[in-house]
């Protein structure tokens, strides 16, 4: 049961901003939306693991982070209430690309992948939102790693 009005919060997200009302009803009332609460500190996403959804942050805060091949850990973002991640692995069928933990105690709205694809084909808005979210935050980590812009 989802006790978050995540309404408030999905109606005018940039990515969810393209949906039909009922549309979002539907969204908010599948067996693959799932409300999660996680204490602060918890791990969320673990970098390399296989992954299919993508979290909305209702509440709370999260810290993204990248160990890559044994090197020290980095701080690549802080994400907050409104904000989503997960995105690359379930556009790209990847693993996950960094761990995501809780800066604090946070509520999460768990999306399915299969639920997400069927939204992006059915709604194109929502595609090119998704992709734009995706660029801006590959340019944000590269900045933050001293790489290059890639585009």
């Amino acid at each position: 049961m989802k006790s978050f009005p995540w309404h408030n919060l999905l109606r005018p997200h940039p990515l969810f901003a393209h949906l039909p009302r009922e549309e979002l009803e539907n969204l908010l009332q599948d067996e693959g939306s799932q409300e999660r609460h996680y204490p602060q500190d918890a791990v969320i996403l673990n970098e390399g693991e296989v992954g299919d959804s993508i979290f909305l942050i209702g509440s709370g805060a999260v810290r993204v982070t990248l160990r890559g091949t044994g090197g020290p850990v980095t701080l690549l973002a802080v994400l907050e209430a409104g904000d989503i991640f997960g995105e690359m692995a379930v556009l790209e069928h990847t693993p996950r690309s960094a761990t995501v933990s809780a800066k604090e105690e946070c509520i999460l709205l768990e999306i399915a992948g299969e639920r997400i694809r069927a939204l992006l084909d059915a709604y194109p808005g929502m595609q090119v939102v998704m992709y734009t979210l995706v660029r801006d935050r590959l340019r944000q980590w590269f900045h933050r790693l001293g790489v290059g812009d890639p585009y």
